[in-house]
């Protein structure tokens, strides 16, 4: 466990030119917290999926219509699924190709992530994508730290983002477990797990990892 906080820290310090140590710095970060009101997904707007993120197969032999949700393979994606709740909070998961866990740019990889979950949901309220922007470039800076209890990987196989965390920050990736400490979680099960494209889903969103 030692070995991969300790790689966990290089990887986080070498991420970026505004990289900080993570220890002590809590009290000096201001953090910006998710509205009260429940978070929103817009409607995507013709035009504003797809893009450069949706040219792949996703498996199933359906590939992007210009305009059109899109939440398949490319590049550094497999797949994304969206989840939502009664209250409306909602998670984003994201299956990782092995590609976007070995990129050399993580900030260039997360960005590019990032087109791709928007190119699936559509646009997300800005307070909350700022949440979800970070959480995912934790997830992506400590992709490859190895997991407990036979995972191979710590964040598990998927990058998991959740609409109701506030934002971790940089220098709190690792004391908060990529933000997964803060936010209140949901009580209830997911109302469903989908694709916003309209193909079955081919994981299984198994929730937060480490």
């Amino acid at each position: 466990m030692l070995v991969a906080v300790a790689v966990g820290l290089a990887v986080v310090r070498g991420s970026g030119p505004d990289s900080e140590s993570d220890a002590g710095a809590e009290a000096g970060t201001a953090t910006p917290t998710a509205t009260a009101t429940a978070p929103s997904l817009a409607a995507v707007a013709p035009g504003s999926a797809g893009g450069e993120s949706g040219t792949g197969s996703d498996g199933t032999g359906a590939r992007p219509t210009p305009g059109a949700p899109y939440c398949g393979s490319s590049r550094y994606v497999e797949e994304i699924t969206l989840q939502r709740w009664a209250g409306g909070d909602f998670r984003i998961s994201v299956w990782p190709t092995e590609e976007a866990r070995h990129a050399d740019d993580r900030d260039g990889a997360s960005a590019e992530i990032w087109r791709a979950v928007q190119g699936c949901v559509g646009e997300v309220d800005p307070v909350v994508a700022e949440s979800m922007q970070d959480q995912l470039r934790c997830h992506e800076s400590l992709a490859l730290i190895p997991g407990r209890g036979g995972e191979e990987y710590a964040t598990g196989g998927s990058f998991d983002v959740e609409s109701w965390r506030p934002t971790p920050g940089r220098r709190r990736w690792i004391s908060t477990r990529c933000g997964n400490t803060l936010g209140t979680d949901p009580t209830s099960a997911p109302l469903a797990t989908e694709r916003p494209d309209g193909i079955p889903p081919q994981h299984r969103a198994s929730g937060e990892h480490a």
